[in-house]
């Protein structure tokens, strides 16, 4: 097996309590070359100081380290500089509350040598606490072109668990400025310039803390991030909607996912008419979409709700 240099990209904003657990699941990699490039995204906090400290673990682990300290702009320009300042021919994520099995680059890099046509590796995770539930599902680990599929839901792959070649994101660029769907977009991408490659292992376990994006705002924030998502995925139509390999029809479904959930996020919130609003105006931009179909029974149940004072409940 050749040994290519691999860089462990690490973003962390405000989060020094968690360092230790996700650096430690890198230096932890059995996978050597190594490299570790941790991107403090303006914290002003203790992050430095933490930071600091893991010179000599990674030199004593063997892996070449290290960090730096940007202005804040958010996750996805921060992976950028983090892939900017990498020395690999392959890029690895980690998230600074999630961590890695110590197996999973070189179980990942085994398979992609003898898979060259695949610039993109993923594997399957697990949700801290529920150990005993990886995900995705079986069957939504595919290989090969994937974009049709990652826009029906029917192919996941979780960025925490990526990785890819140096050549695939020379070829498609970076992450988006973005706050919102930022890793999602990016896959997008990724699919249409390279072939993906699945790996059925669960290698990854991820942690969703109080203050991650995933939890802020409850109902309200998830319906400001339903519409900036509707937008996000204009933008990569206007950019990318002349690729030879973009599927509009499959767009059109992953339009139509983002609207199922928008309509949801407003019934369990009651906002009933807004709901419906919202409903037409994705029957009118996605046409008789399945999962839209679905939602008709769902608006008269939370309308009959409505007149005692009720809304549907969150599943």
């Amino acid at each position: 097996m050749s040994s290519e240099l691999v860089t462990a990209i690490v973003p962390t904003y405000q989060r020094p309590q968690l360092l230790e657990r996700s650096l430690g699941s890198v230096l932890r990699q059995t996978w050597r070359p190594l490299e570790l490039v941790v991107v403090d995204d303006g914290s002003g906090d203790a992050t430095q100081e933490v930071l600091a400290a893991f010179t000599d673990k990674a030199k004593a682990a063997g892996v070449e380290y290290r960090y730096f300290e940007k202005p804040n702009g958010g996750p996805g320009p921060a992976k950028n500089f983090g892939m900017e300042q990498a020395r690999g021919e392959l890029f690895a994520f980690l998230d600074d509350d999630d961590r890695w099995y110590p197996q999973k680059l070189e179980t990942q890099l085994a398979l992609m040598q003898t898979h060259r046509e695949a610039g993109v590796s993923f594997t399957r995770y697990l949700h801290e606490g529920k150990e005993e539930t990886p995900k995705p599902k079986p069957e939504q680990m595919r290989d090969g072109w994937v974009f049709e599929t990652l826009c029906s839901g029917e192919t996941r792959a979780h960025l925490q668990t990526l990785v890819i070649r140096r050549s695939v994101f020379e070829n498609c660029g970076g992450f988006s400025s973005n706050r919102n769907w930022e890793d999602t977009e990016y896959e997008l991408r990724l699919s249409l310039e390279t072939q993906f490659l699945a790996v059925h292992e669960p290698l990854t376990v991820i942690s969703t803390v109080e203050n991650s994006i995933s939890r802020q705002a409850g109902l309200q924030g998830d319906i400001v991030r339903d519409e900036e998502k509707l937008g996000i995925l204009d933008q990569l139509i206007q950019s990318h909607g002349d690729h030879p390999r973009f599927d509009h029809a499959a767009a059109k479904v992953l339009r139509a996912r983002i609207y199922d959930e928008y309509v949801k996020h407003l019934l369990w919130l009651g906002s009933v008419t807004e709901a419906r609003t919202t409903w037409e105006r994705a029957l009118s931009e996605c046409g008789d979409q399945p999962m839209l179909i679905k939602l008709k029974g769902k608006l008269a149940r939370a309308r009959v709700a409505g007149w005692f004072g009720k809304s549907l409940k969150k599943p």
